[in-house]
């Protein structure tokens, strides 16, 4: 394919991508808007037409609002028929013209419109952190995530950065460091060194799991919830090819992508396994228990909605209450596999303490052989990274 029709897919994608992950994070404000200037609520089959033309009238800066306008009136003719698309065009016009005086009006809203969060989801947060704190968390979720990679520690980060700029990449180190920001909608795959593995995609709050499970060359160490792999390359690094680690993952699809980091890496000694956390025991690995079991278990992803703005409204008390119980239930098992005087870490991406602090304390009141050892926990806002929490548990017994 030539190189300029390449360049303008990757550009059309990231368009589309832009539009679709705008209208999820901006959802409620945009509805908000909508009814502002609506003289009567829009069909269901209108709210997303107007909600993608609305997004890039008032809260995106690289589409002409005539383009904006014609576009979206345009796919309304398609979708709805030209009635409805005459409404959306009116609605639009009015947007352009009163714009100021409608984000001024929304700046004074509540959090939960202002931010687009819901109100259940920014009450729990309110009443954990406080309302400043909770306003900073809901205005980070609303920034688009920055691409981070993790240079290897094999790899010069002066030489990295200096590659990156001689390819037209203005990358930026991260303020953790051995992290670069890369420059925004590129395409991963055509990034210099990408090939060669010098890095790994990866936000900086994924390490506080890898240090606090802290492999060490020659140990035996297992990685139960792997997939797509960041942690498991992390843990790679620092083994140095010593000792044995073993990655495992239940979604199939994921461990082909877990896989193909490692050989893009040069890890090829990284044994792999599809294998529900679950049903793991010693006789699963030849019967020998580790040093190290590393538990990123599925969670509400609170801590990550910047990356996955839907996840904002999927968290319900009993979306809750079937995750902590799937996470003691994974804690159980993966106990199972650490030897005596090992360490298990459980690891999250979410911000509720029940999925964390709650969840460790009470595993641990019914588990005696261990004991907890440290915590870590990452509030995006503060630490400018991703949320995060990991609990290193040590048995004792």
């Amino acid at each position: 394919m030539p190189a300029r029709l390449l360049e303008e897919q990757v550009a059309h994608r990231a368009f589309v991508t832009e539009m679709v992950l705008g209208v999820v994070r901006h959802r409620d404000s945009l509805e908000w808007v909508i009814h502002k200037l609506a003289p009567r609520r829009p069909s269901d089959e209108l709210m997303p037409v107007l909600s993608v033309g609305l997004y890039q009238l008032l809260l995106l800066d690289q589409v002409e609002p005539y383009a904006a306008v014609h576009e979206t009136v345009e796919a309304a003719k398609t979708l709805c028929g030209p009635k409805r698309a005459g409404f959306v065009n009116a609605i639009l016009r009015r947007a352009l013209r009163e714009k100021e005086a409608l984000l001024a009006q929304l700046k004074k809203q509540p959090t939960h419109i202002r931010y687009s969060h819901p109100r259940e989801l920014v009450k729990r947060w309110t009443d954990q952190f406080g309302a400043r704190h909770t306003r900073q968390l809901c205005a980070w979720n609303n920034e688009r995530p920055e691409l981070i990679v993790r240079v290897r520690p094999t790899i010069s980060m002066e030489g990295f950065l200096k590659t990156l700029r001689e390819g037209g990449l203005p990358a930026t180190p991260h303020a953790h460091d051995g992290f670069v920001v890369l420059p925004p909608r590129i395409r991963i795959e055509d990034c210099p060194g990408y090939a060669e593995g010098w890095f790994v995609v990866q936000d900086p709050a994924t390490l506080a799991a890898v240090e606090g499970l802290a492999p060490q060359p020659g140990e035996r160490i297992l990685d139960a919830c792997a997939a797509p792999g960041g942690k498991t390359i992390a843990i790679a690094d620092r083994m140095k090819k010593e000792g044995e680690l073993i990655a495992c993952d239940i979604n199939a699809h994921r461990m082909k992508r877990l896989a193909d980091n490692l050989n893009r890496c040069g890890m090829k000694e990284v044994k792999t396994h599809v294998v529900n956390a679950l049903e793991m025991t010693p006789d699963t690995f030849g019967g020998s228990l580790f040093d190290g079991v590393l538990l990123d278990v599925p969670c509400s992803n609170t801590g990550v909605i910047r990356r996955r703005p839907d996840a904002r409204q999927r968290l319900t008390t009993e979306h809750l209450r079937q995750l902590c119980t799937l996470q003691s239930q994974l804690l159980d098992g993966g106990a199972a596999l650490v030897r005596p005087g090992g360490r298990l870490v459980y690891s999250t991406c979410s911000l509720e303490p029940e999925e964390n602090e709650d969840q460790v304390a009470a595993w641990l009141k019914h588990n005696p052989a261990f004991r907890l050892e440290q915590e870590t926990r990452r509030f995006p806002p503060r630490d400018r990274m991703d949320g995060a929490y990991a609990a290193r548990l040590l048995r004792t017994d």
